[in-house]
């Protein structure tokens, strides 16, 4: 039995010789001289699972709820990280609270998306441009058809059925075809001729973030890729890359790709955002996240849980990391019931990113089980913004 003293001004500690040897070898708290001092999660992990016992300066038993309220006010979210802490425990991985670790020491893992510039020419045609509606129309049948079959931009004709002849392009479709390929369009109420940003005030006036949206499309459409909406999938837009296209053959290609856009200044339910991932993980998509039109100021010092380790193989065996290893994660405890803001997430991609770790974030439900998610940097080449891929993972 490992025996821990609490006192108010000194915080936890454990002195006994037993304890001690077994503390140092499980990787718990950090040991000064004849003494191993624990953080609040580790003492309480200890009490409810490895049978220690916690004596206040009186020497009177102190139990769970008593120790932890005398850091609750102080810890507010207490709970949701003990959790978080507590589930890495029993999966035999070691957490650390963030101590001493250096810019760059940990590992980095980003990915390098293939980019092609869009080679797009001036268009002729014209569009009508329906406002309340938030679509335009193309009815030069050329013209449609090769915007379609070229570039898969609009939608040529009913949705995956060989019928009809109609462009129909979505207002970011409309926004940057006027943009970038010089598309004449016209509004049908007022009869009037639309410039590009004329479409995008009005539709920012009707749709949130529609300037947003339209940019990361921007940003994806000029490398390349082709760029479609995602609703089916809980997202704002399915992804192709570079060279993909309807008409390739008889069978309808799929998106291997959904992209979440997230602007800095909108909060979510961690609820909602983690159903969104589970959607797209559900149909075996990669779930990528956009945060656009961060700037330096924006940035903030969000407070941070652990650094986490995981497994290494050594020899045909596979052992747990330790402090002596470089950490994997910066890892993150929230709960279903919080909301996390753009900024908020992209301060702590930042952090990671600057620490050469890999964001995780550990999310309780109301059952207190955990779900964890990572995130990892992509490299778009010549974008001016950041994407994450989000993936469900099972230490």
């Amino acid at each position: 039995m490992t025996e821990l003293n609490f006192d108010p001004k000194k915080g936890i500690w454990c002195e006994d010789e037993e304890g001690l040897e077994k503390l140092e070898k499980n990787h718990f708290g950090e040991k000064e001289k004849n003494r191993i001092w624990l953080d609040i999660e580790e003492a309480l992990f200890l009490m409810n699972f490895q049978n220690a016992v916690c004596k206040g300066s009186t020497g009177k038993e102190i139990g769970f709820n008593e120790l932890a309220s005398h850091y609750a006010d102080k810890e507010p979210r207490l709970f949701i990280r003990y959790n978080a802490y507590r589930d890495w425990r029993d999966r035999g991985l070691v957490a650390r609270r963030m101590k001493g670790i250096k810019k760059g020491q940990g590992k980095k893992g980003w990915k390098r998306y293939p980019a092609k510039d869009m080679k797009l020419k001036r268009l002729k045609a014209k569009a009508v441009w329906y406002p309340d509606s938030l679509f335009s129309v193309i009815e030069d049948k050329k013209t449609g058809k090769n915007l379609f079959d070229d570039h898969w931009i609009g939608q040529l004709g009913i949705y995956k059925q060989n019928r009809g002849d109609l462009l129909k392009l979505n207002f970011i479709e409309t926004i940057f075809l006027s943009k970038h390929a010089g598309l004449d369009v016209t509004d049908s109420v007022t009869g009037k001729n639309m410039k590009p940003e004329d479409i995008l005030k009005f539709v920012v006036g009707k749709r949130e973030y529609a300037k947003q949206l339209y940019e990361i499309y921007e940003d994806w459409r000029l490398k390349g890729y082709v760029v479609k909406t995602g609703f089916k999938f809980g997202s704002h837009f399915r992804i192709y890359f570079p060279g993909a296209n309807p008409t390739k053959s008889d069978k309808w290609v799929h998106s291997k790709h959904v992209l979440h856009v997230f602007p800095k200044d909108q909060k979510l339910l961690i609820s909602e955002w983690s159903r969104a991932v589970r959607v797209a993980h559900g149909v075996k998509k990669t779930f990528l996240l956009g945060i656009p039109e961060m700037k330096k100021p924006d940035y903030i010092d969000y407070p941070v849980d652990f650094l986490a380790y995981r497994r290494k193989k050594e020899g045909t065996n596979w052992v747990r990391e330790t402090p002596e290893d470089r950490p994997r994660y910066l890892l993150v405890a929230v709960s279903e019931d919080e909301h996390i803001g753009g900024i908020e997430l992209a301060s702590l991609l930042r952090m990671a990113q600057t620490l050469g770790l890999e964001l995780l974030l550990s999310i309780s439900d109301r059952e207190t089980a955990i779900t964890y998610y990572v995130l990892k940097r992509v490299v778009l080449p010549g974008s001016g913004y950041e994407y994450y891929e989000i993936e469900w993972m099972k230490p």
